[in-house]
């Protein structure tokens, strides 16, 4: 296995499931990919003349979710994994899926959010995108608190 994408969302989940990464790619020896997918509305405001594009705001909110992901990036780094983050703009199950095949990934791994209608309650409807489409396997890491650890 040469790498892995993942997703990050800097939900509740995000450093758990950075841990299981690690956790995968030292097993096989595989670089991670940390790849975090920006709304597309960032540097847009709503005001009395209607939508307004402000690129400052979109430099600083790219900014601070890069700040972030280097958080992480260091905490795989620490862990012995060698890393590399990824910020891009646009629909999460696109790009998400877009990335693991530029980067030829052999795995995907994201976590579920347990929200919506049956199948969104499970996996969360980028999970279940990038599921339905990928040309890798995708690991579905269920949120801490419903793993049981003993």
């Amino acid at each position: 296995m040469r790498s892995i994408v993942v997703p990050v969302d800097f939900s509740e989940s995000t450093a758990y499931i950075i841990e299981e990464a690690i956790y995968y790619a030292k097993a096989v020896h595989s670089k991670v990919y940390l790849l975090h997918v920006a709304s597309l509305d960032l540097g847009f405001v709503i005001g009395d003349i209607g939508f307004q594009y402000l690129p400052e705001l979109e430099e600083a909110g790219m900014k601070e979710e890069t700040d972030e992901l280097l958080k992480y990036e260091k905490k795989v780094k620490e862990a012995g994994v060698e890393v590399e983050i990824i910020v891009k703009q646009g629909a999460p199950s696109e790009i998400i899926l877009k990335e693991a095949k530029a980067k030829e990934t052999d795995l995907i791994i994201m976590g579920s959010h347990g929200r919506g209608v049956f199948m969104e309650a499970i996996l969360g409807s980028v999970s279940k995108d990038v599921i339905k489409k990928a040309k890798v396997p995708v690991l579905i890491i269920p949120p801490k608190k419903y793993v049981n650890h003993k």
